[in-house]
């Protein structure tokens, strides 16, 4: 049958016959084409690339396949690799797929359907001179030739895909080389164009080989350039920052990791314009440790959280809304050396409180290091409000205008801890502050700006510290209230213990008020305090002698109001309730006070110290005080000597009062009034106007001790008066006055119903009969009453009150005992005279002056009844023997009186002598031959012979002087036992025969006192 493909082509091939050449030209064209775009496109594409490659960049580029559909406009390219010289990786990737319009002959523009990259991986390389490797990459300057303005090219891409990618950073200008890779790597650019004002959009994606990914999208323009967009990095790890950061920052960031995310917009019109906003910010379990030490991390921080943030490139401006820093755990210790433990976070050598500034390398300083990169915005606003800053002239007026804002509405510190520990005393102290929390609003670096703060403090569990107030940062100022409780006070003890011989057993801190401090105005004190101080529970023990040594129930000072620059302190009322206080005299004579508050026995200060130090030559002046009201409730207080043997110790008790209007102001008067009891049952009252803040300048005081039991003082009766004390009562009414250093004392002593007992063998009694003393001062109801004055200055470094009240008190009594006689006849009339009886020669009668001086002794007596008086048996044999003779001769030879006597009379008395001589001689007289003269007898002569010779005859024995002594004592015994108060068994007659005085023509009996 018919072909009919034949019956088809037939008409054809006639048609076509006359354009035969045309067409062979075209198919031969066709075949060029196709054979050129196939197989030559891509053998030049191969060797111009390699030639490029290895002459101009002097690199090395491998290629696989090259590949071009000339009728698709379709081109790939694989396994592509750019590498250095050296074979260092630069760029590669493992297909390139490239899918061009036609369109873009008759648009004049680059028009792309589709661009396919895959598996990009590019290593960016940062050189130790700072060049990065891939700009390198550019062909050599040529001299700029010039063009006229012309537009950028035209290009439209429908749909850019990359993916696979991997991206890798090597940073070599740091000391530690720094080196990263984000991997995959996807990027989407879908209809794009470089018209004006179109917006592209795209889509970034992105892991570190840490587990870090990054996303970003959005949209940018050519024409003008700029960019809006999200973006956000989750699980930014700290560790990755610290490699990078690893010489810039002087601490670790041994862990944390952050997670960003935002909006942004970016223009250049033609300025910069950048602002950023990030809802949020959150960075966990972050903490700082030492670079190169291996200790845990002192600072850890659970949870960091920044709300709101906004950063403006255009307004040089960040904002934070809130900033949350949640569980912040801070180990912080003081070390032996004095040197704080967070400053090795620094990376600077420690250096001990007190020695001055940190020597450290710039290169480990924070700001050397931070300045090695490039500054962030916040670190720059921050430097701009150092405080030198404030001092800086106009030069710096552009650099303030330039200068960053940056402000946080909220700074809230919840759930943080704080462990102190100091090692520099032994055994090392810790605190721990834990919650604390703390809230700043308002913080900004404006110079005017004032910042709202917050806080509350638990320390070691039990005290709470609060704060609130406003701080103002330039020139530095704050107002805050403060509030201090239940901080408990042993745990001082460590530093109480290093310096004094205390141990602090209880007590319990509080305080509350407001603090203020004003860097200025001048007229503004810097410093100031106003409110109160209480301390409760207040126990103190002397680890000298293991005794308590202060303590309290309470202890509230009020109504504070301190102030430095002018220094000041006023006090409202400062209330003790149940005070205690000991004073411990030890066995060396030191006082308790000294001994434990300064056991290392330094010199004590003057007692005039406020004086000396106000007078020196630029001194500081003391500080001026002013105490309204001194409240005592239920005081007491102890007194221990140990420097005696037995001990003495005594107690006042129930100790209530007030001192009101203290003042350190020479001129004030405060005026004292209290009371209470020593040993329960004697009452003690002190009242007076003293300064008690400058004593020596004025002082008045008065202490009354009523119904003070003696036998407490047996220790010091037994080692200074020699005996001890049986019973007796003591009381007192003391003043003190001293003005301008000049002391006026007078003390006024009564002691009742004093009795010694045994004797002790003290070396140091006092050396009189001291019982005579206390005889002789002790009235008939047992009543010793005494007035001692004692002056002086206390300018006198022999000035010691004590001792001085003692030698007042023994000169007393030593007056008394070495003059007895005269100390009753001071008191009762009469003076040393008292002591004796003058009786007539020979004679036992009293004459009427002697026996009214008797009567005088015997009131005396009657009013001491302790004395008794010893009356010897006095004779003085001369005189009283001649006067006996003499009586007896006038009796046996009754003589005129008359003289002289004329020759009758003496012719008389002459026969009578010589009577009464043979009588007693039994013989005739034998004259001396002196009796004779020439004229005859001598009558004169005679009658001196015989009476001579009768005396001596008639001269009295022993016996009968004896007699005339027992006459005489009995005598004064009669005239004092006249006084019928006057008990007989007190006036003794003495058994011994005493020889008296001869005094004129008298015998002076001389009594004694015991």
């Amino acid at each position: 049958g018919m072909n009919p493909f034949r019956m088809l082509s037939a008409p054809l091939i006639a048609l076509l016959r006359p354009h035969r050449i045309a067409l062979c030209a075209a198919a031969g064209g066709l075949l060029l084409y196709t054979l050129a775009g196939f197989f030559l496109v891509p053998y030049l594409a191969r060797s111009q690339l390699q030639s490029y490659v290895a002459e101009t960049l002097h690199r090395k580029v491998a290629v696989g396949d090259i590949r071009f559909n000339p009728f698709t406009f379709e081109a790939s390219v694989s396994r592509f690799a750019l590498t250095e010289a050296d074979d260092a990786p630069l760029v590669a990737f493992r297909h390139l797929y490239v899918n061009a319009q036609l369109a873009s002959l008759w648009q004049r523009a680059v028009v792309l359907k589709e661009v396919q990259l895959a598996a990009p991986d590019i290593d960016l390389v940062i050189a130790k001179d700072g060049s990065v490797n891939l700009a390198r990459l550019a062909p050599p300057a040529q001299e700029p030739q010039p063009e006229p303005q012309a537009a950028p090219p035209r290009i439209r891409i429908g749909m850019l895909d990359v993916y696979e990618g991997r991206i890798g950073l090597t940073d070599q200008t740091l000391p530690r080389p720094f080196t990263a890779a984000l991997q995959p790597v996807r990027f989407t650019l879908t209809d794009f164009k470089t018209d004006s004002g179109y917006r592209n959009a795209y889509d970034f994606a992105g892991t570190t080989t840490s587990g870090e990914r990054l996303e970003w999208n959005g949209g940018f323009t050519v024409q003008p350039l700029g960019s809006t967009g999200r973006f956000s990095v989750q699980g930014l790890k700290m560790a990755t920052l610290d490699s990078y950061l690893y010489e810039s920052l002087p601490f670790r960031l041994a862990s944390g990791d952050a997670t960003v995310s935002g909006s942004y917009s970016f223009a250049l019109t033609p300025a910069l314009a950048l602002d950023v906003t990030l809802p949020s910010i959150q960075v966990r379990d972050l903490s700082f440790a030492e670079r190169n030490g291996k200790a845990a991390a002192p600072v850890t921080i659970p949870g960091i959280e920044a709300h709101d943030v906004t950063f403006s490139y255009g307004k040089r401006a960040v904002a934070l809304q809130r900033l949350d820093v949640q569980g912040a755990r801070v180990d912080v210790a003081r070390e032996a050396d004095g040197s704080i433990s967070l400053m090795r976070l620094f990376g600077k050598k420690p250096v001990s409180d007190g020695s001055g500034p940190e020597s450290t390398e710039s290169g480990n300083s924070p700001s050397g290091s931070i300045a090695r990169v490039d500054t962030p915005p916040v670190a720059a606003t921050q430097a701009s409000t150092e405080p030198q800053q404030a001092q800086q002239g106009p030069a710096s007026a552009a650099a303030d205008a330039s200068a960053w804002h940056v402000g946080i509405g909220t700074i809230q510190l919840t759930d943080a801890s704080i462990k102190a520990q100091d090692r520099g005393i032994s055994p090392a102290t810790q605190f721990e502050l834990a919650p604390v929390q703390l809230t700043v609003n308002g913080w900004s670096t404006d110079r005017a700006a004032t910042l709202q703060l917050d806080t509350d403090i638990t320390i070691d569990k039990h005290a709470r510290l609060t704060g609130k107030g406003e701080v103002r940062l330039e020139p530095l100022s704050t107002q805050l209230a403060i509030a201090l409780s239940d901080f408990e006070l042993p745990v001082l003890q460590p530093y109480i213990e290093s310096t004094t011989a205390l141990t602090l057993h209880s007590g319990r801190l509080g305080v509350t008020g407001n603090l203020s401090y004003a860097a200025a105005p001048d007229k503004a004190p810097p410093l100031k305090f106003t409110g109160a101080v209480q301390i409760a529970d207040l126990r103190t023990s002397d680890r000298l002698v293991h005794q308590d040594f202060v303590k309290w129930r309470n202890v509230a000072i009020t109504g504070i109001d301190f102030t430095r620059n002018p220094d000041r302190l006023g006090i409202d009322r400062i209330v003790a309730r149940q005070p205690y206080a000991s004073v411990v005299i030890s066995k060396n004579q030191t006082l308790n006070v000294s001994s434990v508050l300064n056991p290392g026995g330094a010199a004590a200060a003057p007692a005039n110290k406020d004086e000396a130090a106000s007078e020196r030559p630029g001194a500081q002046p003391p500080l001026p005080i002013r105490i309204k009201t001194v409240q005592l409730i239920d005081g007491s207080a102890n007194f221990a000597d140990y420097s005696i043997d037995p001990a003495f110790a005594t107690g006042i008790l129930g100790l209530n009062g007030t001192v009101v209007g203290l003042s350190s102001d020479p001129a004030s008067r405060a005026q004292v009034k209290l009371d209470g009891k020593v040993d329960k049952y004697a009452p003690v009252d002190i009242t007076g106007t003293v300064n008690l803040l400058a004593a020596t300048k004025y002082t008045d005081l008065s202490m009354n001790f009523r119904n003070m039991e003696l036998t407490t003082f047996n220790p010091y009766s037994g080692k200074f008066a020699g005996y001890n004390i049986s019973k007796g009562k003591l009381s007192t009414e003391l003043r003190y006055k001293v003005e301008n250093r000049r002391l006026d004392a007078a003390h006024h002593i009564v002691v009742d119903n004093l009795e010694f007992g045994e004797k002790t063998d003290s070396k140091d009694a006092a050396p009189i009969p001291l019982k005579l003393a206390v005889a002789l001062l002790k009235d008939r109801r047992g009543v010793i009453d005494l007035n001692l004055p004692v002056n002086g200055t206390l300018d006198d470094p022999q000035f010691r009150l004590g001792p001085i009240i003692w030698k007042a008190v023994l000169g007393l009594l030593t007056k008394a005992v070495t003059a007895p006689f005269a100390a009753l006849g001071a008191l009762f009339g009469g003076g040393e005279e008292l002591a004796y009886v003058d009786f007539p020669a020979g004679s036992a009668e009293l004459a009427p002056m002697q026996a009214e001086k008797l009567g005088t002794l015997s009131k005396a007596l009657v009013e001491r009844p302790q004395l008794r008086l010893n009356v010897p048996l006095t004779v003085v044999s001369a005189q009283d023997s001649e006067a006996l003779a003499r009586a007896a001769l006038a009796a046996k030879v009754p003589t005129s009186t008359e003289q002289p006597l004329d020759e009758g009379e003496k012719r008389k008395r002459v026969l009578a002598y010589e009577k009464l001589y043979k009588e007693l001689m039994k013989s005739a007289p034998q004259y001396p031959p002196e009796t004779k003269t020439q004229k005859g007898v001598d009558p004169d002569a005679q009658l001196e012979f015989l009476e001579n010779s009768l005396l001596q005859q008639l001269r009295p024995d022993d016996a009968a002087l004896t007699v005339l002594a027992q006459q005489r004592a009995r005598a004064v015994q009669d005239a004092l036992l006249a006084n019928t108060e006057l008990s007989p068994e007190r006036v003794f007659i003495t058994a011994e025969r005493a020889e008296g005085q001869p005094q004129d023509e008298a015998v002076r009996m001389e009594m004694k006192l015991e």
